[in-house]
């Protein structure tokens, strides 16, 4: 190939002398390289663009069906619960939502004392435990309705631990500040 174009050159050399290229032929090239260069960071930005959105809609759809089969599941097991005796489920539906709720305010008033907090984690990490061994004894028990109402007891125990804790917490909080206004 080399060859080639060697001879082909040496043969048309009188017919290159002859012809002389454009004045503006280099500005022409510098501007079709520069408009080259614009876009391939706009595709590389278009490209980084589309990457991004479809891990996000990757994530959003994981994220969806994770709470749908996280709330499909809760309401089977209330439905479950319902059909063995409906006060009893509701019951401890109740019961579920103002452990939550009383959890959640134990967590706020315990963001001062970080040291108890963990210790009352723990007696109430035992609970659930025990709680989430009896909604799995659930199943199989042969007797449904006694599982039930051992998990709705468990639950109302929890309430109390959690009320216990709220109370040494804000004696505790109120403690505090009275030896701030004492201080001062």
């Amino acid at each position: 190939m080399k060859r080639d174009l060697k001879k082909f050159v040496t043969e048309n050399r009188t017919a290159f002398d002859h012809v002389h290229p454009p004045k503006d032929l280099w500005q022409r090239i510098a501007k079709e390289l520069e408009e080259r260069e614009k876009p391939m960071g706009q595709v590389a930005v278009r490209k980084m663009l589309i990457r991004v959105l479809k891990v996000a809609a990757v994530t959003f759809l994981i994220g969806t069906a994770g709470i749908m089969v996280y709330f499909y599941g809760k309401k089977n097991a209330y439905d479950d619960y319902r059909r063995i005796n409906p006060d009893l489920a509701a019951e401890q539906q109740t019961y579920s939502q103002l452990v939550t709720q009383k959890k959640d305010s134990v967590a706020v008033i315990a963001t001062n004392n970080p040291i108890l907090y963990g210790e009352f984690s723990k007696t109430l990490d035992q609970m659930e435990a025990n709680y989430e061994m009896l909604k799995q004894e659930f199943a199989n028990s042969p007797n449904k309705e006694l599982t039930l109402e051992a998990m709705i007891r468990n639950l109302q125990t929890q309430m109390e631990v959690l009320s216990q804790q709220m109370e040494i917490l804000n004696y505790i909080n109120k403690s505090e500040k009275q030896t701030k206004n004492e201080q001062i």
